[in-house]
C-alpha cells in the first residue's frame, strides 16, 4: 500500500460521514448513434484499467491512517442493458449511479444502454472522485477514444501514487514547518 495524497485523505474522511452515499461520484453519459462495437469498447476500457493504477486502487485504514492499495489486477466488465417497456433513459441513468465501497477496486464502472430508438445507445461511466478529477477525466476520455480507435499508447512514466509519495515527503519536516509558519502569520 501507499500513502494517500492530501486530497485523497480529505475525500476518504468525507466519504466515511453518514449520508455521503453518491456525493463524490463523478458520472458521465454520452449519446452514441450508429455502429458500436461493445467488445472493442470493453477492451479499450480494460486497457485503461490496466494502464492507470488509480483505476485499480482501493482504500483502507492501516494503523488508523488511510492508505491506497494498488491491485495488480481487478475484474472489470462493461455492463450492457436494453431498455424494456416503459423504462426511460433517465431511469436507467439514475439506477446506474450508486455508492462505491472504497475498500473494493475498481472504483469505476461503465455501462452501455441500448435505447428503443434504432441505432442509439447511452454510454455511461461513473467513478469515485477519490481516484479522479476533472483533468484526469479529460485524459481518460481522450485515451479511451484513442484505444477504441485501435491506437497503442506509450507507457506512462509516473502514476498518481508517485505524486502522493512526493507530496508526503515534501510536506514533512522543514517544508511543513515553513508552510505552517506562513499560514499562522
Amino acid at each position: 500500500y501507499y500513502p494517500v495524497s492530501s486530497a485523497q485523505r480529505r475525500m476518504y474522511i468525507l466519504n466515511q460521514l453518514e449520508g455521503a452515499q453518491t456525493s463524490y461520484n463523478m458520472p458521465g453519459v454520452y449519446m452514441v448513434e450508429g455502429e458500436l462495437d461493445t467488445k472493442r469498447m470493453e477492451g479499450a476500457l480494460r486497457e485503461l484499467v490496466r494502464r492507470h493504477e488509480s483505476l485499480r486502487t482501493s482504500f483502507e485504514l492501516v494503523e488508523g491512517e488511510p492508505v491506497q492499495r494498488v491491485h495488480a489486477e481487478v475484474l472489470f466488465a462493461l455492463e450492457e442493458q436494453e431498455l424494456e417497456g416503459a423504462e426511460t433513459a433517465e431511469a436507467a441513468i439514475e439506477a446506474f449511479v450508486r455508492p462505491f465501497e472504497l475498500s473494493e477496486a475498481p472504483l469505476f464502472r461503465a455501462r452501455v444502454v441500448k435505447l428503443a430508438e434504432e441505432g442509439k445507445r447511452l454510454f455511461m461511466y461513473d467513478m469515485h472522485h477519490i481516484i479522479s478529477d476533472g483533468v484526469s477525466m479529460q485524459v481518460l476520455v481522450e485515451e479511451f477514444a484513442r484505444l477504441y480507435g485501435g491506437e497503442e499508447l506509450p507507457a506512462l512514466r509516473i502514476q498518481y501514487k508517485d505524486y502522493a509519495v512526493w507530496q508526503r515527503e515534501r510536506l514533512s519536516g522543514e517544508e511543513l514547518k515553513r508552510q505552517e509558519t506562513y499560514w499562522l502569520e
